[in-house]
């Protein structure tokens, strides 16, 4: 189930950013930055951030009643670094190991982007670190055009990130 995320569930929300970071970037990210992450820092930021009302933030809980739990999550508002040609961006999207390949992800994204309509944008954009290729080609497959790359630095380490773009809300493939 897909629905709109609400401040009770930031909580929920920390624990599938912290445990998705640890999973998804184990051997791009240094272990002691990893480790540093706490539930509580995020937990507190992405009440903030549900709060602000800027942004849609979208969860997803798992199809059985027995896993019950939040197991996934995305985020999007309008784009934040000035990328010209683009007005909406995807922020982040997660969903724990144990639950993908079950369509969460393309739900999700189907989420944001209504989400990204509602605010009036009518395209997207979202960064991914070059080396996460699962995640890269899951944009690919959604039909992202690759738009450029640039530095980033995460705790220590300086990675390259690239940027995946749809022009048109209309072009994604789900």
């Amino acid at each position: 189930m897909i629905r709109q995320a609400v401040i009770d569930d930031a909580a929920a929300i920390a624990r599938v950013h912290v445990a998705s970071w640890r999973s998804t970037y184990r051997t791009l990210l240094p272990d002691d930055f990893l480790e540093s992450l706490t539930e509580a820092d995020y937990a507190d930021r992405w009440r903030r951030f549900i709060g602000g009302g800027s942004s849609r933030v979208f969860v997803v809980e798992a199809d059985h009643p027995a896993e019950g739990a939040l197991v996934g999550f995305a985020s999007a508002g309008h784009e934040r670094a000035g990328e010209i040609g683009f007005t909406g961006e995807l922020y982040a999207i997660y969903v724990l190991d144990a639950f993908h390949r079950r369509g969460y992800g393309r739900e999700l994204v189907r989420a944001c982007v209504s989400g990204l309509r509602d605010m009036g944008l009518e395209d997207m954009i979202i960064w991914v670190l070059s080396d996460n290729q699962p995640a890269r080609r899951f944009y690919e497959r959604l039909g992202g055009a690759y738009v450029r790359a640039q530095p980033i630095t995460i705790g220590s380490a300086t990675l390259e990130e690239v940027s995946y773009g749809w022009p048109r809300l209309d072009g994604v493939r789900y």
